[in-house]
């Protein structure tokens, strides 16, 4: 079990650790404006839904380019990038945005139709 009375700072990350978290982070803005989107739709602000799947998809933009640097290091050196559970978790979070956008804009569209 790892050791909680030691902290780390921002200095005592890796490289890898950094993007990672940078991926978390920005995927995490993206899905949370997704969620968004679809309780804005519901309420029939379907203008403003749009407008946050939009923010949605430029944090996700993010974590995406960060993540395509790390399969370009990765495929440039023939597999030497460490494949961590902090890595596998920040890839995770980046399928889930990309789920959430799929469904945000399918029920934006449902909401749209059951308007009209």
């Amino acid at each position: 079990m790892a050791d909680t009375d030691q902290t780390a700072s921002d200095d005592d990350m890796s490289p890898m650790e950094e993007a990672c978290f940078q991926i978390i982070a920005s995927v995490g803005m993206a899905k949370s404006n997704y969620i968004k989107a679809i309780q804005v739709a519901k309420d029939g602000k379907l203008d403003e839904a749009r407008k946050l799947v939009e923010e949605g998809n430029e944090a996700y933009l993010q974590g995406h380019e960060v993540h395509m640097g790390l399969l370009q290091e990765d495929a440039a050196t023939i597999g030497s990038i460490h494949v961590s559970l902090l890595l596998v978790h920040s890839e995770d979070q980046l399928i889930q945005a990309e789920t959430f956008r799929v469904i945000a804009l399918d029920f934006i569209d449902l909401y749209e139709r059951l308007d009209a």
